[in-house]
């Protein structure tokens, strides 16, 4: 949490003096759907996003976390299949097949690594 803290804090601290000069923000004027907009954005897609992060890597750790990052792709894919009608190829197909199998294979128990604790 303290990583991801200070880096939030960092960035803050070198892009506010930034956003001051080139921005000028005392000149805007943003419309209400804007605000609503950036107030849905910070809520859902940034502390929402870092609360659900960090709860997965607490409790899958920090492999089987990584590991949703390749389930975007067979994930998005679906959704193309389902929503909008596109078709898949056989070569996309094995494709998919691979991506799961290697999750698959990076987040199941290691059977070495029960042998190891058992000796």
């Amino acid at each position: 949490m303290m990583p991801a803290a200070g880096s939030m804090i960092c960035g803050a601290i070198i892009l506010i003096p930034v956003s001051l000069v080139v921005d000028q923000p005392w000149t805007l004027a943003p419309s209400a759907h804007s605000l609503l907009a950036l107030l849905g954005l910070s809520v859902f897609s940034t502390a929402l996003a870092f609360v659900i992060y960090f709860r997965l890597i607490h409790t899958l750790g920090t492999v089987g976390t990584t590991a949703q990052a390749y389930l975007r792709v067979p994930i998005g894919v679906g959704i193309g299949v389902l929503f909008l009608g596109e078709s898949l190829t056989s070569t996309a197909w094995i494709g998919l097949v691979c991506v799961i199998i290697g999750v698959a294979a990076m987040t199941l128990p290691g059977r070495k690594q029960a042998a190891v604790t058992a000796a």
